[in-house]
């Protein structure tokens, strides 16, 4: 395993890799979240390729940046790009989770020639309409307990007196299929900062509908849990209908945290499409 931080697009930028051979590149959710979400789920993997995890820019142990104009969907799309060129990587082969599933297909519509494969996971859409849905559907599952407890905690991080944590307290339970998987992710920190830029600029900018067409040679497979909160069916209607060049794997007894869910069928399934 090697850890070291480069300097990309003017911010240190933390990045793991382990094992040898093709690189993957994973792409982590939030936005805010950060690349520990998928370990150890996935060190499995690196006994056939090189993982490549990165904390996205503000991120994990990323540096924090101060002036907050600067966590964008273009930012985050050259973070990636420079992260590629300077690891020396010709063509990517993206591994995007939840909001890195957004940032795949960003990425892979503005440098199409620099992508070979994409894995999506716990897909949201392909417009940030599909973000705010998942919000919906969100809200829709919580209990009128979960609700106050929810709107508490939203209003005391508002307020300076409470902190993320305590609202995916409230959260995480609706995210899984079976409560044990609560017991199975590894403890992240997610900035508050960022998830709300770059979540706005999400909402309001990100659509890559008519753009998926350019990925017409690039075999895309999806991953999306049977009890996600964009449930498989709704993900035709969000995203699947513009992809060409798709393959829909449904994950059963599998909500959001399809990593954490249902690790050994994932890599299971990453690992047979790469390799293919």
């Amino acid at each position: 395993m090697k850890e070291q931080l480069l300097t990309l697009r003017g911010a240190k930028i933390y990045i793991k890799t382990m094992g040898t051979g093709k690189p993957l590149v994973f792409l982590h959710g939030g936005p805010g979240g950060e690349h520990r979400f998928f370990l150890p789920h996935v060190e499995e993997l690196a006994n056939s390729f090189q993982l490549v995890f990165y904390d996205q820019r503000g991120c994990g142990s990323s540096e924090k940046i101060e002036d907050e104009s600067k966590y964008t969907i273009h930012e985050e799309i050259e973070t990636l790009e420079e992260l590629r060129q300077q690891m020396g990587i010709e063509k990517l082969s993206l591994i995007g989770e939840s909001w890195g599933s957004m940032l795949a297909l960003a990425y892979a519509t503005t440098y199409p020639d620099h992508v070979e494969k994409i894995v999506l996971t716990a897909a949201v859409g392909a417009t940030g309409e599909a973000l705010k849905e998942f919000g919906k559907e969100l809200k829709l599952r919580l209990t009128a307990a979960d609700k106050v407890a929810f709107d508490t905690a939203i209003n005391n991080l508002q307020t300076g007196k409470g902190t993320v944590k305590e609202i995916f307290a409230v959260l995480d339970p609706y995210y899984v299929y079976s409560p044990d998987a609560l017991l199975k992710k590894t403890n992240t920190a997610s900035n508050e900062v960022v998830n709300r830029v770059l979540g706005a600029d999400i909402s309001a900018s990100y659509d890559v509908r008519e753009s998926l067409q350019k990925l017409a040679h690039i075999p895309v497979l999806i991953l999306q849990g049977e009890h996600d909160l964009i449930t498989p069916s709704k993900l035709d209607e969000l995203l699947l209908q513009y992809i060409p060049n798709k393959t829909l794997v449904v994950l059963e007894r599998c909500g959001h945290w399809t990593v954490v869910e249902r690790p050994q069928r994932f890599n299971e399934e990453v690992m047979r499409f790469i390799q293919q």
